[in-house]
């Protein structure tokens, strides 16, 4: 089979999806189609190699068979050089390179359209690394047992989670780590082959809940007033309509744009165009319209968290500050010391997606929030943070319970988990992340993994389990 017809033959059914005809004006459109595409595809592979090789300490090679699915993998080659990557979409008239340059404390950042001023920025800006283990923060070695725990039926739930019945790598479901904490104790752990306790694995959209986490310790310090309008440069014309838009409405994305949301079912989507191809994230979001009054609307749209981001920044007024902001104030009281946020090249950190954490970091966090905001003697958060956090907004309850940048388990219009208590609620990402809090039950459940067709990953029959085998509170 020659070259052309294997690009043929791949770039068919990408065309054919979005609804591009193949008949006489195919070259013209898949010329069209190519340039567009290009900077997201090879912005997605740049950067999620870069993130594997840089931040997981996971061989590229691995990384790039095991997170980038095969249509992504024949569109691009991809290079890892010796704190940068680059990924070339070359087919046809069409030749892209995208790079994604890392530095320590700061991730990786997309450079292709980034002006020389941000390059510059990209490349001096620096952020705090973790600090030397506060002793006091150790997982313990030894835990008492637990009176009436079902061991057998724990492990037994937790296997399911790793029960696989497909060969192809993209129609397994790929749990990465599985991890149980039940009053105090991590009573169950198990990871994937090549991961382990302190392998910082993707999160995806549980950044959401991160960056929401960042918003409550600027109320716990009177920094921010959520009631009042988010202080968005570009929302302050005269008569902007965007300018009466609170931080209170961006949490609970009732605060609705005209803009797309999807990331490999619709690849040109405008959430594609902001994380893979905008250098400065939050100016891209801040240029979307509204489509209706705050309040009136729930749609999940990950520019809130973006904006969000750049609130925090602007808040602290002080990138010296700002670039230690998370690690000091959330990530080091929590002991989350495998926890990396990633910064654009305009340098602000990915309030929507991008983090990485251990599974550990993530039960921590999880544990913030059953704690009602207070780790280690210490209230991090406002008392009444986790209840805002957990309750729905009447808008969402019309479609799908949603909180303050988590998905709830509160019964709607829908339900999440019918069979889970109504209290559960969590940080949820692409591919199956689930960071899951159920108060009523003392429970944290963390969940990571590379699920690339997310339908065949349901994690209710697997949390219903692990709640029946706790002790009875009869």
């Amino acid at each position: 089979m020659t070259t052309k017809k294997i690009r043929t033959k791949i770039l068919i059914p990408i065309l054919a999806a979005i609804g591009i005809g193949v008949g006489g004006v195919y070259a013209l459109k898949m010329k069209n189609f190519l340039t567009e595409i290009a900077p997201l595809v090879t912005g997605y592979a740049a950067h999620t190699i870069c993130t594997t090789t840089f931040i997981a300490d996971r061989q590229p090679a691995q990384a790039l068979t095991q997170d980038i699915n095969k249509k992504q993998q024949r569109l691009t080659k991809t290079t890892v050089h010796e704190d940068f990557v680059t990924s070339t979409l070359d087919i046809g008239p069409i030749e892209f390179t995208n790079t994604a340059l890392y530095r320590p404390g700061m991730g990786c950042s997309l450079l292709a359209f980034a002006t020389e001023e941000q390059i510059s920025i990209a490349k001096q800006a620096s952020a705090a690394l973790p600090t030397k283990a506060n002793p006091a923060l150790a997982w313990p070695e030894n835990t008492p047992k637990i009176v009436g725990l079902d061991q057998v039926r724990l492990r037994a739930a937790v296997d399911l989670a790793f029960d696989e019945t497909e060969t192809d790598y993209e129609k397994r479901i790929n749990t990465r780590a599985l991890l149980v904490h039940y009053d105090g104790q991590l009573i169950a752990e198990r990871y994937g082959d090549g991961f382990g306790k302190n392998t910082p694995l993707r999160g995806m959209s549980m950044t959401k809940s991160v960056t929401s986490a960042q918003v409550g310790i600027l109320v716990q310090q009177g920094k921010i007033d959520i009631q009042q309008p988010a202080n968005i440069r570009a929302w302050q014309n005269p008569g902007d309509p965007r300018s009466n838009v609170t931080v209170d409405d961006m949490l609970r994305m009732v605060s609705v744009f005209d803009y797309s949301e999807g990331y490999e079912d619709k690849p040109l989507s405008d959430v594609n165009r902001v994380l893979f191809v905008s250098p400065d994230m939050a100016a891209a979001a801040s240029q979307f319209q509204l489509s209706g009054a705050p309040g009136e609307d729930w749609a999940y749209q990950t520019l809130n968290p973006v904006l969000l981001a750049k609130i925090i920044r602007d808040t602290i007024d002080n990138d010296e500050e700002y670039y230690r902001f998370a690690r000091e104030q959330l990530f080091d009281k929590l002991g989350m010391y495998h926890s990396y946020l990633q910064a654009d090249a305009a340098g602000t950190f990915a309030g929507g997606a991008f983090m990485y954490a251990s599974a550990r970091d993530w039960i921590r966090f999880g544990q913030l929030y059953l704690n009602d905001g207070k780790f280690n003697g210490e209230q991090i958060l406002p008392l009444d943070w986790a209840d805002y956090t957990n309750t729905a907004s009447p808008a969402s309850l019309k479609k799908r319970p949603y909180g303050a940048q988590f998905w709830l388990n509160a019964k709607g219009a829908t339900q999440w988990m019918p069979s889970v208590p109504a209290d559960a609620y969590a940080a949820r990402g692409h591919n199956g992340q689930m960071t899951l809090i159920i108060p009523s039950k003392k429970l944290v459940i963390v969940r990571l993994g590379m699920t690339f067709d997310e339908d065949s990953w349901n994690p209710e029959p697997i949390v219903a389990e692990i709640i029946a085998a706790l002790p009875s509170t009869k």
